[in-house]
């Protein structure tokens, strides 16, 4: 089956759509939304501009196509035997440490086409929100469902919005992947080391019962004081 997050320049026997399915995406993520044109999408497609139209219709109808594409890749995923079971019986923390190394993975793989369309924002906003908050709606709330099943397991206490701590967690593994990816980090911080950390954070503010901090994160923890107290002397 097609998936628009793992294709390669598909080949010319490759279905007329799948090919433009694929062009948009780097045309897109190189030229905004406003810099794409049809012409230039079906040039590198391989295929007549006409041929783009009579599949698609728009350059918009375009760009829903492929943000439906990437959605169902998304939560077409391979997941995790027993993901349910995970979260009803495994440690909180390694379960919000494994959704956020995956999820941060699939945004890294989008990279170039999430910073075109955050440029786009505020020339664009109904697009930009298709984008950047409906598209990952689904994910979203798969997630904060198996959220509910640990709360069911008494492994999150009652109170906070499953929903908003959902978006919360995933708006942070958002925002470090940006930040990561365009260098704006310490030399020390690498993407698996934040995630740890601030996994360790929300599990904490989480948790029905305080968990004890990993050995891993304490001894992470007690370096970075020790750095900051150089540094101030």
């Amino acid at each position: 089956m097609f998936n628009i997050l793992h294709a390669s320049p598909p080949p010319d026997t490759a279905p007329a759509r799948d090919r433009l399915l694929v062009a948009a995406l780097a045309v897109f993520s190189q030229n905004g939304l406003q810099g794409a044109t049809t012409k230039a999408i079906a040039a590198q497609a391989g295929v007549n501009e006409v041929t783009l139209f009579r599949l698609f219709g728009s350059k918009e109808n375009l760009l829903g196509e492929l943000l439906s594409c990437m959605v169902a890749a998304v939560m077409n995923e391979k997941r995790p035997e027993n993901e349910d079971e995970a979260w009803r019986t495994g440690d909180l923390r390694t379960n919000l440490r494994r959704f956020a190394e995956h999820h941060y993975e699939l945004l890294s793989g989008s990279e170039a086409f999430i910073r075109a369309m955050v440029g786009e924002a505020r020339r664009h906003p109904e697009h930009a929100r298709k984008i950047l908050h409906e598209a990952g709606s689904p994910l979203r709330e798969r997630f904060a469902a198996q959220l509910a099943v640990a709360r069911k397991a008494g492994k999150i206490r009652r109170g906070p919005d499953l929903m908003l701590a959902a978006q919360a967690f995933m708006d942070t593994v958002f925002s470090a992947m940006l930040r990561h990816t365009a260098g704006f980090c310490g030399a020390d911080e690498s993407p698996k080391q934040f995630i740890a950390t601030f996994t360790d954070i929300f599990a904490a503010g989480l948790a029905a019962h305080e968990p004890t901090p990993s050995p891993g994160a304490a001894a992470r923890a007690s370096r970075t004081a020790t750095r900051r107290a150089v540094a101030k002397n």
